[in-house]
């Protein structure tokens, strides 16, 4: 008797948990705005998660990992003051509170070429400590069958979650962070935290406020270190903002090989506001159904301000 496959709306769902379960134990603001939207009756929906990374490898493979989800490739975004360029990963069709990532390549051809070497040295280090080979030969069965198993789909989310999306080799030499920092603290950052979600994204308007104006005055109330802006005007398609990251220390290595701390910044939490799609001649879209195709890509404009809430600056060493 065959078992039953889960299928890739079953492995997103538990690809979802076990990513935000591994967020929320590194980001307590995470923890804390899920009881923020709980305390005003509202619904945690997770809108997207968010990745950066440099090493083109690791973007080929997470997207190829990524589908498995169901998640496609879909709309670009360009980024050169960040050094960063972007694409989001996407369930097709109309249906906007499907989850989404998006994902941010670190542009080595916008560095100096020492500092690029440097960068392609880490990435050369972290590639060396895992092995996918099995995380592979999981991809390559769920393409051949539609699906995997239970004992198949546990392992899939965990290496995806755990190896994939990790720096799984040792700490980054402290020359680097600072030589990549002062070029793009994005960079930086991406560098420091590896391919792992750099922030989480909850829905507004499923946590129960009115507009995303409600929803930051109430974080601010509660404590939470916000951006000083909302980024997108009201009324327009797509709106956020984010809190900003928590300063951490972060494992160097030393010039003389022992291991150091550095300050880095590299998770926070994001709140989005998505609103009706409008064509290129400023008119409402409509689903199929006639109901309103509510936005469900990004704007380069608005994700740039994002990306300040996680941008590492070195700071002189007493």
């Amino acid at each position: 008797m065959s078992q039953k496959l889960l299928d890739a709306g079953a492995l997103r769902a538990r690809f979802v948990e076990e990513a935000t379960r591994k967020f929320a134990s590194h980001v307590p603001d995470f923890v804390a705005l899920h009881q923020l939207v709980d305390d005003n009756g509202g619904r945690f929906l997770n809108d997207h998660g968010a990745i950066r990374t440099a090493d083109p490898k690791v973007r080929d493979l997470f997207v190829r990992a990524a589908a498995v989800l169901g998640l496609r490739r879909e709309l670009g975004y360009n980024f050169p003051a960040k050094k960063l360029i972007s694409f989001d990963l996407q369930v097709p069709g109309e249906d906007h509170e499907q989850f989404k990532i998006f994902v941010s390549q670190v542009d080595l051809k916008a560095f100096p070429e020492n500092v690029a070497r440097l960068i392609r040295e880490d990435e050369a280090e972290q590639q060396e400590a895992v092995d996918h080979r099995q995380f592979l030969a999981l991809i390559a069965r769920a393409e051949r069958d539609g699906g995997l198993n239970e004992a198949d789909a546990a392992n899939f989310v965990l290496h995806f979650v755990h190896q994939m999306m990790a720096r799984p080799g040792p700490p980054m030499k402290r020359s680097t962070l600072e030589a990549v920092a002062a070029v793009s603290g994005e960079a930086a950052s991406a560098l420091a935290l590896g391919p792992d979600f750099n922030h989480v994204t909850i829905d507004v308007r499923a946590a129960g406020f009115h507009d995303i104006e409600a929803m930051a005055a109430k974080m601010q109330e509660k404590g939470f270190r916000m951006l000083p802006e909302i980024q997108g005007k009201p009324g327009t398609k797509l709106r956020q903002t984010s809190t900003i990251a928590a300063t951490m220390d972060t494992p160097v290595r030393e010039a003389d090989g022992t291991i150091g701390i550095a300050q880095t910044e590299k998770q926070f939490v994001e709140i989005i506001e998505r609103n009706q799609a409008i064509d290129n001649k400023g008119r409402p879209m409509l689903r199929k159904d006639g109901r309103p195709l509510i936005y469900r890509n990004f704007l380069a404009a608005n994700a740039e301000k994002i990306f300040d809430a996680a941008s590492t600056k070195i700071q002189p060493r007493m």
